[in-house]
């Protein structure tokens, strides 16, 4: 899901929310459940294109969102975070099992979320050079845990 906020007039702005119909991302089901929990109805709606992908379009007025914009952009990063915590964290994974001759999929997943859960910590975020979310671990930290965490399921 993208969001796009746009000018809309003297002190006003338009908010969309962009969803890629062909390959959700992780938090679009979690965004359109606040929505609706919230009882938030779209000004408009329509189908789109979103490069070569088809998108979902709904605009809302910022003043009609007020704080749920924040909480939905809170659900986003959320989001976001676990996927970089996910890309850092399964390398090391992938050589301890490796290593250990494992080659269980559901057990390296396990030990992947639950890694991913223990590091969820906003201390190892911050941006890069780009201004973009970034993350940092320790890896002798995360390799300590991911031992601990395969030793349960052996």
């Amino acid at each position: 899901m993208f969001i796009k906020v746009e000018p809309a007039g003297f002190f006003m702005h338009t908010v969309k929310l962009i969803f890629d119909l062909d390959k959700p991302d992780t938090e679009d089901t979690e965004v359109r459940d606040y929505l609706a929990q919230h009882e938030l109805e779209p000004r408009y709606r329509w189908d789109d294109k979103l490069d070569d992908s088809n998108a979902e379009v709904i605009q809302f007025g910022g003043c009609y969102l007020g704080s749920h914009l924040q909480s939905i952009g809170q659900i986003q990063r959320k989001a976001v975070e676990v996927e970089l915590l996910s890309e850092v964290i399964s390398p090391y994974v992938e050589e301890l099992f490796k290593d250990n001759g494992l080659i269980q999929l559901s057990t390296r997943t396990g030990v992947i979320n639950a890694l991913v859960s223990e590091f969820h910590d906003e201390s190892y975020f911050g941006s890069n050079e780009s201004g973009e979310l970034a993350v940092s671990l320790p890896q002798d930290e995360i390799l300590k845990s991911a031992k601990l965490i395969l030793n349960k399921y052996f």
